[in-house]
Parts: C-alpha cells; sequence; structure tokens
C-alpha cells in the first residue's frame, strides 16, 4: 500500500542520486498524489492502457518526481527509468506522453492540462462514460488565462466527472505567487465562482485530502469540483522548504546528504 512517508523519501532520493533539480514542486504534492492513487483513482495494474480508467493530468508537469515513484510503485514505470532518471531514462525533467507507463499528457507547459481534462470530461459525458477526471495544477499556473478560459466551459458543460486541485505553496518559479499574481485567499474566492464544490484543505493532512476527495468520487455533484490544497513547497527537506531559489535546484548543491540530513 502506498505511504506518503516512504514515497517522500524516494522522492528525495530519485532527486538527490540523479542531480534533478524540481525537487520542491515535487514534494508538495506528496500527500494528494498518494491518496489519490492509494484511495480513489480506478486504474487496473495490469494494463496501463484499460479504458475504464480514471483520468490523471498533471498539469505542473514539471514537479513530477513524486509521481514517478508512484507509477514504480504500482508496477506502471520500470525500475530503469527511475535509476537512469537524468541519463539516458525516456521519462524527463517535465512529463511526456506515455500511455504504457499511464502517463496521460504532456505537460509542464503550464497552462495545458486543465483545458486538455476539461476536454476528456466532456468527451465522457458525452459518450455516457462514468470515468471521473483529475486534473493537479499549481498555483502559480493559475495566473495562465488558459484556465480560466476552461473552467468557463467545464462550468457551462456541468462537468460533475472533474476536480481540478490546485496545489497551493504559495511560490512560482522565481517568486511568490502574491507578488506576481493573486494571492491563494483571493485565488480561492475567484475560483468558488466557478462551481457550487469548493473546498480548501490542508495539502498534507491526508484525513481532511480524503474526506473532500470522497465527495468527488462517491456523492453527486451539480458541477465540477475544485479543491485548493495549502502545502509548503520542498516539504521535508529543510533548505528547500518555503525556499524561492528551490524551485530548481537540487539540495545536494548546497551541501544536504541523503540519508544524513533532517529532512
Amino acid at each position: 500500500m502506498l505511504n506518503a512517508k516512504d514515497i517522500r523519501e524516494k522522492t528525495i532520493a530519485l532527486s538527490c542520486n540523479s542531480g534533478a533539480g524540481h525537487l520542491a514542486p515535487s514534494l508538495s504534492c506528496v500527500e494528494i498524489l498518494t491518496t489519490l492513487f492509494r484511495d480513489f483513482l480506478s486504474y487496473n495494474t495490469n494494463d496501463a492502457k484499460d479504458n475504464s480508467r480514471d483520468r490523471l493530468i498533471f498539469s505542473k508537469g514539471h514537479g513530477a518526481y513524486a509521481y514517478y515513484v508512484i507509477l514504480n510503485e504500482l508496477g506502471f514505470l520500470p525500475k530503469g527509468e527511475l535509476d537512469n532518471f537524468y541519463n539516458g531514462s525516456s521519462i524527463k525533467g517535465c512529463l511526456t506522453q506515455n500511455l504504457d507507463y499511464m502517463i496521460e499528457a504532456s505537460t509542464g507547459s503550464l497552462g495545458h492540462g486543465l483545458p486538455i481534462s476539461v476536454g476528456i470530461a466532456q468527451a465522457f459525458k458525452m459518450q455516457n462514460k462514468t470515468q471521473k477526471v483529475v486534473c493537479i495544477v499549481g498555483d502559480g499556473e493559475m495566473q495562465e488565462g488558459s484556465n480560466f478560459e476552461a473552467l468557463a466551459l467545464a462550468y457551462r458543460f456541468k462537468l460533475d466527472n472533474l476536480l481540478l486541485i490546485v496545489d497551493a505553496n504559495n511560490l512560482q518559479a522565481m517568486d511568490r505567487v502574491s507578488d506576481v499574481g493573486l494571492d491563494n485567499d483571493r485565488l480561492s474566492k475567484v475560483l468558488n465562482a466557478y462551481t457550487d464544490n469548493f473546498s480548501r484543505v490542508g495539502g498534507h493532512n491526508e484525513d481532511e485530502l480524503r474526506k473532500k476527495m470522497d465527495k468527488f468520487f462517491n456523492s453527486n455533484n451539480s458541477s465540477l469540483s475544485i479543491l485548493v490544497c495549502d502545502t509548503v513547497k520542498g516539504k521535508g527537506v529543510r533548505v528547500c522548504e518555503d525556499s524561492i531559489a528551490h524551485h530548481f535546484r537540487c539540495p545536494t548543491q548546497d551541501g544536504y546528504r541523503l540519508g544524513c540530513d533532517d529532512e
């Protein structure tokens, strides 16, 4: 069974062993991803392309290291891909679609994942399919206008099979979101206008996450659902936590020693 502590440790190791830089944005969504895959998403571990699977579109595709670790734990992503990450592996620093690994879309060019998700969710409804669609975005990513065009369509089409999760860690590539666009309190007020099913929770509290996700997956909803998750960028590595400088910086560059320093 997936365990968030274990996923976090393996995500840190993936970065430190490879020198890959996008560790901090990968650590803020560990509990979100773990809870989704362990408790809610429907998929077939024997067939990554099973047509009955739910779809997860991980739009903040630069922060995908924990996602890779979970796909490996579930048997979708071969261990060799992790062992050779940044050294010949087919998986990249940003997500590249590979349906054999259940990587549903190429993302990391921000503002693309939610429009893709809206299209998939609408297609499912047109075909009378019952699968769910979950899209994970960053709070800085919500400055992209394409997201709000997609939200307007999701509201219009009453996409009750779509869950938007915002990883609200208060930071983006080179600054705080509040110094570039909307702070997350204001962003939450804006997002609340697009749905009858808005919630805001602690993004590292798995009990809170389960409660709100359960409402989406197991209740009748009247519109799309939006879940804003307050998180800490870099959570688990002290030098990276809430640090503007560590959006793309491996902590070994600061003298961090895997298995020796506090996490």
